[in-house]
């Protein structure tokens, strides 16, 4: 690791690290969220592909427009460059969103955890895949 990705912040080398990144996108500062991707990096949500950290600061700061959401970790393992997160989710839309293959209905909130599975290079997140558990979040703590 050359002294310039040690002494970059926006890593994912630890559960500190992760939590670094949540609280900036939990605070919606996209810009510091995105300084945690590659530059190839790659997501799916609903039935889009974003490839790129600016599409999905766009995607994020729209669809915040309709919809409070709060992220935590539950569970985490570092394995590599393998990140797995038990991550219990939140969403409280406060305007209806039907768009992208995702329905969220206002007043309506929906809780859920995610399986993310993040794929790092240095450190920094290229690719993130997400599957849903359908028990409680308790199950995780």
């Amino acid at each position: 690791m050359s002294p310039e990705t040690a002494a970059d912040p926006a890593r994912i080398r630890s559960r500190a690290d992760l939590q670094a990144y949540l609280d900036h996108f939990n605070a919606k500062r996209y810009e510091r969220q995105i300084a945690y991707y590659a530059p190839d990096v790659r997501y799916k949500v609903g039935t889009l592909t974003l490839s790129s950290p600016r599409q999905i600061a766009e995607f994020y700061a729209d669809f915040h427009e309709y919809c409070r959401e709060h992220v935590e970790i539950a569970a985490f393992a570092l394995e590599g460059d393998v990140c797995a997160v038990a991550m219990p989710s939140r969403f409280e839309p406060f305007r209806d969103y039907q768009r992208h293959g995702l329905s969220f209905e206002a007043g309506r909130p929906v809780e859920f955890v995610s399986f993310i599975f993040y794929a790092l290079a240095d450190g920094k997140i290229r690719r993130i895949r997400v599957g849903r558990y359908p028990g409680p979040k308790e199950d995780f703590y």
